[in-house]
């Protein structure tokens, strides 16, 4: 059945547009490549390629369709359809009823139901794709149903808002709340809260099918279940509401508006309860929801959901990890394993970015699987069953989310985990406490993490002035230094008052210096995910001393890795995560690396420095000259002349057919894109020509004028300055030949692309210069050494690398070199280079890729990376990590080495 999809909308276009009632079903088979002759013996009565009944239509496998009058419930005979003998003994696949206004369907495999008007059917035409052979591709879930809810609720979302204003915060508010109380109590009777299919029952049994009366249904059922048992207005209520357990939490509290529905949407409602939401971990909902209410990112339901294995790289070292060692140590002591049970019930877990709750719920559920362990410890130690109650309440967990909706969801879900970890309890010692009413929920406020006060949220003492054991963890939102809003530019004004510059840090780095500041003198401690970058460049020296001066210091890090989310099409960011306490309560200090197959190693270090790496805390900081003997670094020429005195290939082109004396005075330009990417561009380079000679080309001493102009123009003095000579660049830099190096580069690349380049060619101010270097130097720069260093330090432009002199070149530390060795890198450089020429139809761009890199080219560089390393260490390093920390040693080595020379010149200077 070769059809494409194109014909397939386009043949049901015609269908619904044309609508033949008699031959709707035939011209659908069609539609889906179905052979004529199949067709033709469904048309003939008594055909045995007809398996259906009662005149429908049926293939075996494939589908079984059913024409109804409009007066016919459409849904009744779905459904009677589907649990049909003549359905399941065929196999079939699809099952429709239409009354030629609506049409049902459902995917008995997949396990999916449409509910459209048949105008509507090509633009739901994929839902059929696999009678064309196109089957679907299943999206990848922790658990199958995450998905199917999701669609199912989305389905729902759409309805309601079909027939109910949500145009002010007050209709959206009321809406979050009915979505969270519906989640309740789908939960809540696949759980075991409710009875076993208690809401579902009721709410097919006693509500109109049009749905005219589910407002009610719901007002009157969110009323019954916050009124205790004993409430004299609950027994005023029919039989089958006082049915219901009194549930509290002040879930069903408050009186909001609840939405209206049509009969479809009662039906899409229907459809959701009936799902088995015991099979959806709480911890997924706010993921869920946010899927819900998104269209765009409906079937994508990971991306929303951070993974429990990330979850547990923040919580596991922070607490985790402490706790599991304190019960070894216990274990056969019941004093020590009592304290410890006492420990968990009193310590607190914040965190202050907490969406929908994630890091709140895992942490939650992991400190009650502690604690059951601590129980069995307990049970063992004494020879004897005692029946000890879970101590650890959902009011130890506090969290601060912007989002009303994410708030509501990160309550609900620690309530349903409380449930969760019951049953688990239950199962394993035979009792639990009762799942209703419920108890106090987490302490999850609504409002701007930014501006409120942690301590008011999260008291580090208690009511007895008692300090608190606190732990911060989470994943505050990511944003560079570009991109964000006044109001969190704002933010960011408030939360560093006080800082002598903060415009370049990541929008993350709010949460830790808060976080810092909240620890500092307390029993607290600290571990976020953030970007990378707040470990890199000029970020560090910004943010990190002020934290290091408050007697802080990083206990634990994951250096960057892919924090990856369960989306089809993951595009993982590249994070860190980084854990900080007091320095008087650190034991040890721990650097955890993500290897090949996400297998995870553990290195013990003296310190973890802000650049994630073992050494010490010497922050990289601006030079003007090398730190080492090294040829100087400048930036290429600014052109300053409004684009005049630039041209393209055509205008280069245009102007020597009507002057060819210019072609002397004209060169090629390069920019950091021209260079990687073998673009042209040329450039009037006018610094020798005489007034005489530039006025004997007219258009060209129009250009002149028209610098002249530009800069007379410009509020800048050294602009206007400049205006006395308007034929030359800003910088006259040409030597004979030249490093380059583009002043951005892709992150992607694993070397940045530099090269030699003549005084034919000018290089712009986009790009570094190293006039009349050498093919060592060449060699040193395009190392990986060199690549890690600059990884490390360098600033960036949205996520590419930004090089600088003075923050990249003049800091980097150079190696010694013997005179066999340096000519021994510089056969290797030029190896590269002249592997380079062996492509001259690729860009260096293309050369650089990645994905693309020609192998002898990445061979040589392979060659050269374990010669440059040589000279820095006779072992080689082991990944990018040890690199950089042989290097960060060096560079502190050289720091001090200066400060010494320095301050024996400054003793010697005042001696004499």
């Amino acid at each position: 059945m070769a059809v494409s999809q194109a014909s397939i909308i386009q043949s049901l276009e015609n269908l619904v547009s044309d609508l033949n009632q008699n031959e709707f079903i035939f011209s659908f088979l069609d539609a889906y490549g179905f052979p004529k002759s199949t067709i033709t013996r469904l048309r003939k009565e008594g055909d045995s390629r007809n398996v259906a009944e009662n005149g429908d239509i049926g293939l075996r496998k494939q589908l079984y369709f059913r024409a109804l009058a409009q007066s016919e419930d459409l849904n009744a005979q779905l459904e009677a359809l589907c649990d049909s003998s003549v359905v399941a003994r065929n196999d079939i696949r699809f099952v429709l009823v239409t009354d030629f206004k609506n049409l049902l369907a459902v995917d008995l495999k997949a396990q999916e139901r449409l509910d459209i008007e048949i105008q509507e059917l090509d633009k739901n035409y994929a839902f059929f794709l696999p009678l064309a052979g196109y089957e679907k591709a299943v999206m990848y879930s922790e658990h199958p149903a995450d998905l199917k809810a999701s669609e199912k609720m989305g389905q729902l979302f759409d309805l309601i808002r079909e027939r109910n204003e949500l145009t002010n915060n007050e209709d959206i508010h009321a809406l979050n709340v009915f979505l969270t109380r519906l989640l309740f109590c789908f939960y809540a009777e696949d759980t075991g809260i409710f009875e076993e299919g208690q809401f579902s029952y009721a709410l097919e049994s006693y509500t109109k099918e049009d749905g005219s009366d589910l407002d009610q249904f719901f007002s009157d059922l969110f009323t019954v279940l916050d009124l205790e048992e004993n409430a004299a207005e609950r027994k005023k209520m029919p039989a089958h509401f006082q049915s219901f357990k009194y549930v509290n939490g002040d879930l069903f509290s408050a009186d909001e508006p609840i939405p209206e529905f049509s009969r479809k949407a009662r039906r899409i409602l229907l459809d959701c309860a009936r799902l088995n939401w015991s099979e959806i971990n709480p911890d997924i909902f706010g993921s869920m929801f946010q899927a819900v209410i998104d269209e765009e990112q409906r079937g994508n339901l990971g991306q929303h959901y951070t993974s429990v294995s990330n979850i547990m790289k923040v919580i596991q070292p922070l607490f985790l990890d402490d706790l599991y060692a304190e019960l070894e140590k216990a274990k056969g002591n019941e004093k020590k394993l009592k304290a410890l049970l006492v420990r968990l019930q009193n310590l607190s877990i914040f965190d202050p970015a907490c969406g929908s709750g994630n890091f709140l719920i895992i942490a939650y559920k992991e400190l009650r699987r502690l604690e059951m362990q601590i129980i069995d410890a307990l049970n063992a130690a004494s020879q004897q069953t005692v029946m000890y109650y879970s101590g650890i309440k959902l009011s130890q967990f506090y969290g601060i989310e912007i989002d009303d909706f994410a708030c509501e969801i990160a309550t609900l879900s620690l309530w349903l985990a409380e449930h969760q970890m019951n049953t688990e309890f239950k199962a394993k010692f035979g009792y639990a406490e009762a799942a209703l009413p419920l108890k106090d929920g987490g302490n999850v406020v609504c409002g701007n993490s930014l501006r409120l006060d942690w301590e008011e949220v999260c008291p580090p003492v208690d009511e007895q002035g008692e300090e608190r054991e606190v732990y911060i963890c989470g994943n505050p939102p990511f944003l560079g230094s570009g991109g964000r809003s006044k109001e969190q530019n704002e933010d960011m004004d408030s939360v560093f008052s006080g800082f002598k510059s903060f415009g370049m840090l990541d929008f993350v780095a709010c949460w830790f210096w808060k976080a810092a500041q909240y620890i500092q003198d307390k029993q607290a401690q600290f571990a976020l995910v953030a970007t990378n970058s707040i470990c890199q460049g000029e970020q560090v020296a910004i943010l990190w001393p002020r934290i290091l001066e408050k007697n802080l210091a990083i206990r634990f890090a994951y250096p960057t890795f892919a924090w990856k989310n369960q989306a089809k099409q993951n595009a993982a960011v590249h994070v860190v995560v980084i854990g900080v306490a007091n320095s008087t309560d650190i034991q040890e200090k721990t650097l955890f690396r993500v290897g090949k197959d996400e297998v995870t190693f553990k290195v013990e270090a003296k310190n973890i420095s802000p650049y994630l790496l073992e050494g010490g805390d010497t922050l990289v900081s601006s030079r003007g000259k090398p730190i080492c003997q090294a040829s100087e670094m400048v930036y290429g020429n600014k052109p300053v002349d409004g684009g005049h005195l630039l041209l393209t290939t055509a205008e280069k082109d245009q102007l020597l057919v009507s002057e060819p004396q210019a072609a002397k005075w004209i060169k090629r330009l390069l920019g950091a894109q021209e260079f990687i990417n073998g673009k042209e561009r040329w450039c009037l380079w006018l610094v020798d020509a005489t007034k005489e000679e530039v006025e004997a080309m007219p258009l060209v001493q129009q250009r002149v004028e028209a610098v002249r102009a530009t800069r007379l123009a410009s509020r800048d003095a050294g602009a206007r300055k400049l205006a006395e000579r308007p034929h030359q660049f800003r910088d006259l830099k040409n030597p004979s030949s030249y490093i380059l190096v583009p002043r951005v580069s892709s992150e992607r690349r694993p070397y940045v692309p530099i090269g030699f380049l003549s005084a034919d060619v000018i290089s712009s101010d986009a790009n570094q210069m190293i006039p009349n270097a050498t093919l060592y130097e060449f060699g040193i720069l395009t190392s990986e050494m060199h690549n890690d260093w600059m990884r490390t330090v360098a600033g960036r432009l949205k996520s590419d690398y930004r090089y600088s002199a003075t923050l990249v070149y003049n800091t980097f530390p150079w190696p010694d070199v013997t005179e066999p060795k340096r000519k021994h890198i510089e056969s290797l450089a030029e190896e590269i280079l002249l592997i380079r020429e062996d492509y001259p139809d690729k860009t260096l761009a293309q050369l650089y890729d990645p994905d693309t890199m020609p192998e002898p080219l990445l061979q040589a560089h392979k060659n050269l990376d374990r010669a440059v390393e040589a000279l820095y260490r006779e072992k080689p390093s082991r990944d990018a990590s040890e690199r950089l920390e042989h290097l960060f040693a060096r560079y502190e080595k050289l720091i001090a080495a200066e400060k010494e020379q320095a301050l024996a010149k400054k003793k010697k200077g005042s001696k004499s």
